[in-house]
């Protein structure tokens, strides 16, 4: 029996990956201004590594038991993720914006470990399926906790300065994590109330975001656990959008949350250099900067890799 990967899609995801770009566009561009404790409430790397866990249940879902063919995989991957991310980059430089780049700077740190994840998912695969993923997601933790108790972190505990050879693996329990999550969902799972699961996300990432910044307990120590509080998160949001109640409005935005998560910190420099400096102001502009490049480069570039090749989905048993 066969199916096309593109119609294994899980409602409720796109949601997910909306609140989750949502959250790092807010942070980047309100919390600043934002008087208090209030300036804690959206955040940037717990949602990043939102969506990780999602990269690695989006990735993994189709072929947790199915046949991989590599070649067509990567090809497809690389096409998806490559075009905007370059586009991006290089509008990036030409606005003078050097902190946007894939080595050292933000925002491009975490598309680099997806295409790392990217490149070792036909080789991480076939190794899950002989000793299974709770043995790797304990090996990654391993690694994860040696590189940043060895190395320790900036002033303010960041998880994400370690460059780009190392970045990926402080990260890698969190993907894994959504790869665990796509190898046993099944529809009709229970959970819980979605809202208890985004409003206890939330107020941890939250909180997480205050310890980071006023105590010694740092991002780096702490978003591999909360990587398993998003996963609950993240199937919540699936398990909801099954019982018919996901928001159509959020679905669409998470269509776009590449876009967003690219382009909101260059159209919020753009705007401010010419004057406009009102933060919510940027904000919603920014956003409405974000549709042209969604519509004209991320979506394009997402129909060219389904182009490529029709992706086959071949149980393996």
């Amino acid at each position: 029996m066969l199916a096309n990967q593109e119609r294994l899609y899980i409602s409720g995801i796109d949601t997910a990956r909306a609140l989750a770009a949502l959250s790092v566009v807010f942070a980047h561009l309100l919390s600043p201004s934002m008087p208090g404790l209030t300036k804690f409430a959206f955040t940037g790397h717990p949602a990043v590594i939102a969506f990780f866990v999602i990269s690695g249940f989006c990735i993994h879902f189709p072929f947790r038991d199915a046949k991989l063919s590599a070649a067509l995989f990567l090809k497809k991957r690389y096409t998806r993720i490559l075009i905007p991310a370059v586009i991006a980059f290089v509008w990036a430089q030409l606005a003078g914006i050097r902190a946007y780049n894939p080595v050292d700077g933000y925002i491009l740190w975490s598309v680099v470990c997806e295409i790392i994840y990217y490149s070792l998912y036909p080789i991480i695969l076939p190794i899950s399926r002989k000793i299974g993923w709770p043995v790797m997601i304990l090996i990654s933790i391993v690694i994860s906790y040696g590189i940043v108790l060895t190395l320790g972190s900036d002033e303010y505990g960041n998880a994400h300065i370690y460059g780009a050879g190392l970045n990926w693996l402080v990260a890698l329990p969190a993907w894994l994590m959504g790869c665990f999550m796509a190898e046993h969902y099944r529809r009709g799972f229970a959970i819980g109330n979605v809202w208890l699961w985004r409003g206890a996300t939330a107020l941890a990432a939250s909180a997480l975001n205050w310890a980071t910044i006023n105590t010694p307990v740092g991002y780096y120590l702490t978003m591999t656990p909360f990587a398993v509080l998003a996963c609950g998160w993240v199937l919540a949001e699936a398990v909801n959008a099954e019982r018919g109640h996901a928001s159509p409005t959020m679905e669409k935005i998470g269509k776009a949350c590449f876009s967003i998560y690219l382009i909101h910190a260059i159209a919020a420099f753009e705007l401010e250099h010419r004057g406009i400096h009102y933060p919510l102001l940027v904000c919603g502009l920014s956003l409405l900067i974000v549709y042209p490049f969604y519509r004209y480069v991320e979506k394009p570039a997402h129909n060219l890799s389904r182009n490529l090749g029709r992706t086959v989905i071949v149980p393996t048993t």
